[in-house]
């Protein structure tokens, strides 16, 4: 056999590599790539998804970078072939598995084997992160929520959201372990589910009221800012992915910090016959100025959900209701 054809056949087959299906027919369940070789035959390549396609890349490069210890190896046994009908390269880890269906003196014959190979590209361990925050954010009292025994500073589960943006480092200690360390700036946002719900203070602490002079009441809210802090171990596993993600899932339970920025209270509200008025106060309100809590997540792909709870209180000791502050959300990483 010429080594001309060999070198098209070997093409051929590495063109394939993380193709799951092949089929003889036109009809595909999966999104395909096809390529029309000069000899107008066609290569298909089946991968789940469009996002499949840079692992694809990556798999095709590892191949590409050994393709000589495949190509002696298989120059070897297809000397003893009159034709090749099928062949397969897949690469997986640091082995590449060729497999061959040819023909030899009119019959079906069998060839299968494996190149250890290494990769000259090298995972890296570091990571460079950048995140998201969305989700919502509430708070208990020994462990019930307000809502239970209809406090005035009760909030809305549906609308009191927290916001957070940041930075983070992800160091791979072990294949399928990695420390987080991250900063990230957040936000509390408390809205009431009394929009005529009133914030006092005095020297006594802080107090809820109800206003009772207004009629139409729009927006209640204590909004809280933050610069934090975390570090979150995380277990990886499942289907093998690129990047930060190593693999498709991931589990962590780690802890959080943060230093409060500021803080406000807002509210919107007019009488019967009056404009709207637009109320905000910026002031201490006894929150505490710290924060420092757990923190658990669980991850699919680049999404993260994720749970926060407070193990220390909103407001000063004795200067305010016993408040942890609890978030469940997603994030986002990039």
């Amino acid at each position: 056999m010429k080594k001309f054809g060999i070198f098209s056949l070997i093409l051929v087959a590495v063109m394939f590599i993380s193709a799951q299906k092949i089929y003889s027919s036109n009809r595909f369940d999966d999104d395909t790539i096809r390529i029309k070789t000069k000899n107008n035959n066609e290569i298909v390549i089946i991968v789940n998804s469009i996002n499949n396609i840079d692992q694809l890349n990556s798999d095709f490069d590892d191949v590409m970078n050994n393709l000589e210890k495949v190509f002696i190896r298989l120059e070897e046994e297809l000397e003893g072939l009159d034709s090749v009908i099928t062949m397969s390269v897949k690469n997986i880890d640091k082995n590449i598995v060729v497999e061959l269906e040819g023909i030899k003196e009119s019959q079906p014959k069998n060839i299968n084997f494996e190149v250890n190979v290494d990769s000259k590209k090298k995972q890296k361990n570091l990571h460079f992160l950048g995140t998201f925050d969305f989700g919502a954010n509430n708070y208990m009292e020994n462990f019930a929520f307000p809502s239970d025994f209809n406090a005035q500073y009760t909030v809305k589960p549906w609308g009191s959201w927290y916001m957070g943006f940041g930075w983070g480092l992800r160091y791979y200690v072990a294949k399928p372990i990695s420390f987080d360390v991250g900063v990230d700036f957040s936000w509390y946002n408390f809205k009431y589910q009394d929009k005529a719900t009133r914030v006092g203070m005095n020297d006594d602490g802080v107090f809820f009221t109800k206003d009772v002079i207004n009629t139409k009441f729009y927006k209640s809210k204590t909004t809280v800012p933050y610069v934090n802090v975390s570090f979150t171990p995380m277990v990886h596993f499942g289907e093998k992915n690129y990047g930060a993600n190593r693999t498709m899932f991931r589990i962590g339970v780690g802890v959080c910090a943060g230093y409060r920025l500021g803080g406000y209270v807002k509210y919107e509200f007019a009488t019967d016959d009056g404009p709207t008025i637009k109320f905000k106060n910026k002031n201490h309100y006894y929150l505490n100025s710290y924060r420092y809590g757990v923190k658990v997540l669980f991850g699919v792909s680049d999404v993260n959900i994720f749970a926060t709870y407070d193990l220390n209180n909103l407001y000063a000791k004795d200067k305010g209701p016993s408040l942890n502050p609890i978030v469940i959300g997603l994030n986002y990483t990039f």
